[in-house]
C-alpha cells in the first residue's frame, strides 16, 4: 500500500536530518498509530542504524543491537560481542570519528522503553556519550517508543537522566477526518465519514479496510466475524498495556454504553470508585478514552464527561461486545445487518460533530467565517432561560475579540428543518458574552426548502454540505 499522511511529520524529520551537527528527536504514540511506518518512510533513502526493541528478560537486546551496529559499519563482515551497552555506544563513536566528518549519521531505536525497561543503565550510558561525545558529531538519533507513560516520564521528564538532550520531539497522533478519506478514495463522503467514526484514524486500521470492497463487507469481515482483524483487538491492546483486563473491559463496556461519570461507571461496573478512578487514569494515558470538557465551561467540572477517545474501541463496546454470542456461531453477518446497519446514523452522531468541529478549526483559521477561530469545541451547560441542559454542537470562538460561531450537526436521512434551526438561533444566547457571528449548518441528508430561504435572507447563516466537509483548502 502506498504511503498515506504524514506530510508535516516526513517535513520536520527531513529538516532535521538536513541540519548539520547533532540532533535528537523523541517521537512517541498510541500503538497502531504508524510510528514505525513513518520511520521506514524517513529512512528509506537513507543508509540508518535502525533497530526495533523486542520484550526480553536477558541481554538478546543488547547482543541484537550490536550485531546490527557492527554489520553497519564493518559492512556486514565478521562478529563482534559487546558485553555492555557502555561498550557499544563508544564504538560506535570511534566508528562515526574515523568516517568522514561531513558524513550524516542516522541512528533509530524504535521500541527504546525495551531496551531501557531491562537495561536502567541505558539511559545515563546515552547521555554520558551524547555529553561528551555526540554532541559535537554529525548524528541524528531518533528514540520512539509506544509506551506514552514511559517516554513522557523516562525520556522527556525532568528526572530522566536525558531530559534537556532532545532538539524535538513528536506526540504523533491520529489522522483527522480527512487524511483518513484518503484510504478509502472511491466511498461516498457518507461511507468515508463512517470509515472514520469506526476506526478514529488510526492508520493500522484504516490500512486493513479493503478500499476495493463496499463499506459494509469491510465492516462485517473486520469486526463481525472470529476471523476478522478487530474482534480480538481491543482485548489484544489491552493486554499489551495492563496485566488483569477485567476492569478496564468493565470500564471501556460502561463508558461505551452511556456511563460518563466516575459515579456511574462505578455503580455500572460494581467496583468502588477509588479503583475505577484509578483505572480510569491509566486508560486515559494509553489514550484509549479521554475527558470531555466543554467548551466555555471548563471549569464546571461536573460537566466533565468520560468518553471513548479511540473510535475502534467505542465501535466496539457499542456493538460487537453485545453481539459476541452470534459472532461466535458464525451468524455476524446476520448480526450486523439486523442489529448494528440500521442504527449508524445514531452511533455516527458524536463522531459526525467531531468531524463538524475540525472542519469548522481548519476553515477558522483561514478567517473564512469572517471569525479567526482560535478554540473549537461542544458546549454543554444548563439553560438559565428554560431550566433545563442545553448543548450546541459546534462552538468556534475568538478570545480576543469575543466573537464567535455556532453549529449543529445532523447525521440523520432527514432533512434540517424549522425547528433545528430555530433552536440554533435562540442557542446563541448561552454563549454570551460571546457574539455570534454566523450560524453553520451541517446536515447529511440537506436541509428543507424552508432553511434555504431563511439562509438566502441571512448573510450570517451557512449550509455545508458533506461535499464541502470533504473538500480541501
Amino acid at each position: 500500500m502506498a504511503f498515506i499522511g504524514r506530510e508535516r511529520e516526513l517535513a520536520v524529520l527531513n529538516r532535521m536530518y538536513r541540519t548539520n551537527g547533532f540532533q535528537m528527536l523523541v517521537l512517541y504514540g498510541r500503538r497502531r498509530i504508524g510510528k514505525t511506518t513513518l520511520l521506514n518512510e524517513f529512512a528509506r533513502d537513507k543508509d540508518p542504524i535502525f533497530y526495533t526493541g523486542i520484550e526480553s528478560k536477558d541481554d538478546e537486546n543488547l547482543r541484537e543491537l550490536g550485531n546490527v551496529v557492527f554489520s553497519h559499519f564493518s559492512n556486514g563482515t565478521g562478529a563482534v560481542q559487546f558485553r555492555s551497552y557502555s561498550d557499544l555506544l563508544a564504538y560506535m563513536t570511534a566508528c562515526v570519528k574515523a568516517s568522514d566528518q561531513a558524513e550524516r549519521h542516522l541512528i533509530i531505536l524504535d521500541e527504546y522503553p525495551y531496551l531501557a525497561e531491562n537495561a536502567s543503565e541505558l539511559a545515563s550510558v546515552l547521555q554520558r556519550e551524547i555529553d561528551h561525545e555526540w554532541s559535537k558529531l554529525n548524528i541524528m538519533l531518533i528514540l520512539c517508543g509506544s509506551s506514552i507513560t514511559f517516554m513522557e516520564e523516562e525520556v522527556l521528564g525532568e528526572k530522566s537522566p536525558l531530559y534537556g538532550r532532545r532538539t524535538g520531539q513528536m506526540d504523533l497522533l491520529p489522522f483527522d477526518y480527512l487524511t483518513s478519506a484518503r484510504f478509502v478514495p472511491d466511498y461516498t463522503e457518507e461511507e468515508k465519514a463512517v470509515v472514520y467514526g469506526i476506526t478514529g484514524g488510526v492508520p493500522k486500521y484504516l490500512a486493513v479496510l479493503d478500499p476495493a470492497r463496499t463499506l459494509k463487507e469491510n465492516i462485517e469481515d473486520n469486526f463481525f466475524s472470529t476471523a476478522g482483524y478487530f474482534y480480538e483487538e481491543p482485548k489484544n491492546l489491552l493486554r499489551q498495556e495492563f496485566r488483569d483486563i477485567s476492569l478496564y473491559i468493565a470500564i471501556l463496556n460502561a463508558i461505551g454504553n452511556g456511563s460518563t461519570q466516575v459515579g456511574e461507571i462505578s455503580g455500572k461496573t460494581g467496583f468502588d470508585t477509588s479503583k475505577v478512578s484509578q483505572a480510569l487514569r491509566k486508560l486515559e494515558a494509553v489514550r484509549v478514552i479521554e475527558r470531555e470538557i466543554p467548551i466555555l465551561n471548563e471549569k464546571k467540572k461536573k460537566l466533565w464527561q468520560y468518553v471513548l477517545r479511540d473510535g475502534m474501541f467505542r465501535f466496539w463496546f457499542r456493538f460487537v461486545q453485545g453481539g459476541t454470542a452470534a459472532i461466535e456461531r458464525g451468524y455476524g453477518a446476520q448480526y450486523a445487518r439486523n442489529m448494528v446497519f440500521p442504527h449508524l446514523h445514531e452511533y455516527m452522531g458524536p463522531v459526525f460533530e467531531k468531524i463538524c468541529q475540525e472542519y469548522t478549526f481548519r476553515i477558522g483559521m483561514e478567517g473564512h467565517f469572517g471569525v479567526m477561530l482560535t478554540r473549537v469545541g461542544k458546549w454543554r451547560g444548563n439553560d438559565p432561560v428554560k431550566r433545563c441542559p442545553a448543548d450546541i454542537d459546534v462552538v468556534g470562538i475568538n478570545e480576543n475579540e469575543k466573537t464567535a460561531v455556532i453549529g449543529e450537526c445532523k447525521f440523520k436521512t432527514e432533512h434540517f428543518g424549522k425547528e433545528e434551526y430555530e433552536t440554533l438561533l435562540d442557542r446563541a444566547r448561552l454563549v454570551a458574552p460571546y457574539r455570534v457571528e454566523r450560524y453553520l449548518v451541517f446536515a447529511l441528508s440537506g436541509v428543507t426548502q424552508w432553511v434555504k430561504d431563511q439562509a438566502e435572507g441571512d448573510g450570517r447563516i451557512e449550509i455545508i454540505s458533506m461535499k464541502q466537509l470533504y473538500t480541501p483548502v
